[in-house]
């Protein structure tokens, strides 16, 4: 595995439906140049589970199928960015060179088992597959973001359902900006601690504010996402939040 890998996993709608999402983002910077054609390795799950994601011992037997496609794949220099599950179809992105899809499909079909299959190639130099629908969009950037602190806080033995104080952190282009924000982050119940003019050239006024919440992921997603919204409805930008530690 590169050192310069960068793995994430998020769950999302796709097409309405419940969907699971691996992706490589260090492909967003810089793709292989000689990469101009998608791979799809579309595999129809045994045991699809309740959201068509797939089972647990399903998860376990794909994960294996997919571990061997990726190392022949990569032998081909054909590269694998990720994976989508949803509707019953566990399906592998690659993108490589042309002509690879025969070696694909062979492989994927002996692995699979009795499972349905259905292999394809695309031509798409400009990978868009990968960044319009693999790769996540603000919202589940920030739901990353947060549960990596959430994360981080429970490894610490946190009991992440007790409520604390949470600070906010943003910044706005404008005084008149950060002021029409602070009215509304003030209406949901959220108190103004501080502002200051030293921030960056392009959002120069910052502002702090907490609240009292707990810090489960769902929950503090959607407070975070509050306050995001609002900060870009006047310019502005959600940075970050901290909470301490409740044992």
């Amino acid at each position: 595995m590169p050192a310069d890998d960068a793995y994430e996993f998020y769950p999302c709608l796709v097409d309405e439906a419940p969907a699971s999402i691996y992706v490589n983002l260090r492909f967003e910077a810089s793709p292989p140049p000689a990469a101009d054609t998608r791979y799809s390795i579309a595999i129809a799950m045994r045991e699809p589970g309740e959201y068509g994601i797939g089972s647990a011992e399903e998860s376990a037997a794909l994960d294996l199928v997919e571990r061997a496609i990726i190392a022949r794949a990569a032998d081909d220099a054909v590269s694998y960015v990720g994976r989508l599950r949803t509707r019953g179809v566990w399906e592998i992105v690659l993108y490589g060179p042309a002509g690879r899809l025969d070696v694909l499909r062979a492989l994927a079909t002996e692995r699979v088992g009795s499972r349905r299959v259905d292999t394809r190639s695309e031509h798409d130099a400009s990978w868009r597959y990968y960044h319009e629908l693999l790769v996540p969009d603000a919202e589940r950037l920030q739901w990353m973001d947060d549960r990596r602190m959430v994360q981080i806080l429970g490894e610490q033995g946190d009991r992440l359902a007790s409520p604390r104080r949470v600070d906010h952190q943003l910044a706005f282009p404008t005084e008149r900006a950060r002021e029409d924000f602070a009215a509304t982050a003030t209406a949901a119940g959220f108190t103004i601690d501080s502002t200051d003019d030293l921030g960056d050239a392009e959002l120069p006024h910052r502002m702090r504010v907490h609240r009292t919440d707990p810090i489960e992921l769902d929950h503090i997603h959607e407070v975070v996402m509050t306050l995001v919204d609002a900060a870009v409805a006047n310019g502005g930008r959600y940075h970050r939040w901290v909470a301490g530690i409740v044992t």
